[in-house]
């Protein structure tokens, strides 16, 4: 089992957090130093050094203005912040250049009442030489707009600015100096006058553990919150996945039986089949599966997989259609709202069950809908008049109803996977997996080219007919070609009669290259079969599918049940006229081991019919052989089955033999 890795969170979680750390550690280091680090040496600030005065050299203090540091007597020389302080502001006074004023002040102590003065003093000085020059400028600034000396304005507007700035930052340090401040915070209120802060902002926050200041605790703590809640949370998804997987792991699948000879399967108990109804639901005796080669760790609850891909269980019919007077569409959804309860591809079939006039009735009938939605499922059924089941869909099944399947089965599908093209040759309601194909690659927009080639009765009986126009316009790779058997006083403008070869080899082209799908009554599949096999198709390339009606078994392809079913003394099957014409009554009898029963074995019936007869229970679904559902042993005898599409080499070696198509004119055992 494997698990998602925790390397990508884990890392993202610690990232952010060390981030969270170390900037709270910076800010502990600029709380330690006086928020020092805010205020380097080098922060560009605005210059506060006098301008130099027309009436002074450039050099040179104003007139009246003390220029160094030895004119402030009380004062420190050099060393220490005192002699920074006076160095910066002999710079203010038009000294050499050195730190500026403002700056200056962050590194000095708190002052003595002499240095107070002194620098009260000062800051009356640098008020004065503003305000001089500011008057200076300003007769400049007049004489230069009256001449027109757009530059000579331009330096005295400049001129006008350097005085405001040495008077503001002279009354500034009075201000400073009136409210008791200390020198740093002297130089801080300044810097956020020019920052246009608000000054009734606290200089330094309240001091927490470690010396860091609260707010850097409390960002500190609410990240590392943080990171332990995004780390149970992740930890808590990963405990419930690994717990999700860890059961689904342990649900094992249904083991087969190992082969056992015939003589010993007579006292071995054979297991029911998986997907069946469950013994405490079925009220016939015909309803009780039995005879499957699958074990089962039990009974399989309705609404649940009873082995891999088949599911059974109850949907609620959403919907219902008329395609044409005697054919309707059933949409069916989960009870519960969501997706269908299991996946299917394009021919699979859906065994529909209900208990009709006393009996357990089944029926398989294909998926028309596309596999590609699965918000629903949908099935077209055919009312035939001897249908049970059919027919009870049709009468008695409404919207709203729940309806007992089981399902997916079947072979005969295409999912675009199998060839690069395909042909879809149908007639009556054997449209319904050819409708299924089409609209599933249609919806994946397969690129391949589709080729419907359709027979119906009349245009009355035309089955999807306006869907198929539809699709037919939006699709250039979808061809459809539709002939009908009886087309007088209808505006059809189609092909009419039979499906022929012409008419093959016309809306095919280069049919005998590609893979055919035939679906429909089986006298017209065997006709398309010979038609196909003269166009040169080979036979491998031909996949079929037979539709027939819902009472007894489903006749293979090119036998009638009233045909009875003989073997030849070549041991092959073939009709009863290759032997004497009277057969009499039937002479063979088949003993169903398990229920203890021995009844006559009619040559033109299958195992499936006489059992159904004698109420011998065998599951079935589809009746034409290929879902494999009637899979059953067969101990003593031998049978003739026409299709034997479910059964695989390893079922015939252990002699399995389906009950749907299995016949015999001598006398039979079977396991049921």
């Amino acid at each position: 089992m494997h698990q998602r890795p925790l390397t990508a969170p884990l890392v993202l979680i610690v990232a952010a957090t060390a981030f969270v750390g170390l900037s709270a550690l910076q800010a502990s280091g600029q709380s330690a130093d006086g928020h020092a680090g805010h205020h380097p040496d080098a922060m560009p600030a605005p210059s506060m050094s006098a301008p130099a005065s027309p009436a002074a050299p450039p050099g040179n203090p104003p007139t009246g203005v003390p220029g160094s540091p030895s004119a402030m007597p009380g004062m420190p020389s050099q060393g220490g912040a005192m002699g920074g302080m006076m160095g910066g502001m002999g710079e203010m006074m038009g000294g050499s250049p050195q730190k500026e004023f403002y700056p200056s002040l962050m590194d000095l102590p708190t002052l003595s009442p002499e240095q107070r003065h002194t620098i009260e003093a000062q800051a009356r000085a640098r008020i004065s030489a503003g305000t001089d020059e500011i008057a200076i400028a300003g007769n400049a600034l007049r004489h230069a707009n009256a001449s027109g000396d757009a530059a000579g304005a331009e330096q005295a507007a400049r001129r006008l600015r350097d005085g405001l700035n040495q008077v503001d930052s002279g009354t500034a340090a009075l201000r400073a100096l009136m409210e008791g401040k200390s020198p740093s915070q002297i130089a801080q209120d300044w810097f956020k006058g020019q920052l246009n802060l608000s000054t009734a902002m606290p200089v330094h926050a309240s001091e927490g553990p470690f010396g860091l200041s609260w707010l850097h605790v409390m960002t500190m703590g609410l990240g590392s919150a943080f990171a332990i809640a995004m780390l149970a949370i992740y930890f808590a998804r990963m405990r419930r996945a690994n717990a999700l997987v860890d059961r689904l792991s342990s649900v094992t699948l249904a083991p087969m039986i190992p082969a056992t000879p015939p003589s010993a399967a007579t006292t071995a108990p054979q297991p029911s089949l998986p997907g069946a109804a469950p013994a405490a639901v079925v009220t016939s005796p015909a309803a009780t599966p039995s005879g499957s080669l699958t074990a089962a760790a039990g009974p399989v609850p309705t609404g649940t997989l009873g082995r891999p891909g088949l599911w059974k269980g109850q949907l609620r019919v959403a919907a219902i259609f008329d395609e044409t007077p005697n054919v309707k569409t059933f949409r069916l959804r989960s009870p519960q709202g969501g997706p269908i309860p299991f996946t299917f591809v394009p021919g699979h079939f859906l065994t529909y069950s209900a208990q009709i006039d006393g009996k357990l009735v089944r029926r398989s009938y294909t998926i028309a809908s596309s596999a590609a939605q699965t918000a629903y499922v949908e099935t077209t059924i055919k009312r035939e008049e001897q249908g049970l089941l059919s027919r009870y869909m049709h009468d008695n099944v409404a919207v709203g109803d729940l309806v007992d399947v089981m399902g997916p089965s079947g072979v005969f599908t295409f999912s675009g996977t199998e060839a690069e093209s395909v042909v879809l040759i149908g007639g009556g309601v054997g449209i319904t997996p050819l409708m299924a194909a089409i609209r599933y690659l249609n919806d994946i927009a397969w690129p391949g080219e589709i080729f419907l080639v359709y027979g119906a009765r009349s245009t009355a009986d035309f089955i999807f007919r306006d869907e198929l126009e539809h699709l037919q316009r939006r699709h250039p790779n979808l061809h459809v070609i539709a002939t009908m058997a009886r087309a007088a006083g209808t505006s059809w403008m189609g092909p009419e009669g039979p499906i022929t070869k012409e008419l093959l080899a016309q809306a095919v082209p280069e049919i005998a290259k590609r893979r055919v799908h035939l679906c429909g009554p089986p006298g017209m599949m065997e006709a398309m079969k010979k038609l196909l096999a003269e166009l040169g198709v080979p036979g491998d390339q031909i996949k079929t599918e037979a539709f027939g009606p819902a009472k007894g078994a489903v006749p293979p392809p090119g036998v009638t049940v009233t045909e009875p079913i003989q073997l030849q003394p070549d041991g092959s099957a073939g009709p009863a006229a290759a032997l004497p014409a009277a057969i009499g009554p039937a002479t063979a009898s088949i003993r169903f081991a398990k229920s203890n029963k021995v009844v006559p074995l009619p040559p033109d019936q299958s195992v499936l019919e006489v059992a159904e007869a004698a109420d011998v229970p065998i599951d079935y679904s589809c009746r034409v052989g290929t879902c494999g559902i009637c899979k059953t042993r067969l101990l003593e005898g031998q049978v003739t089955m026409e299709v034997e599409e479910a059964l695989t080499p390893e079922d015939k070696a252990q002699n399995i033999i389906l009950a749907c198509q299995a016949k015999s004119i001598g006398n039979l055992v079977v396991d049921a």
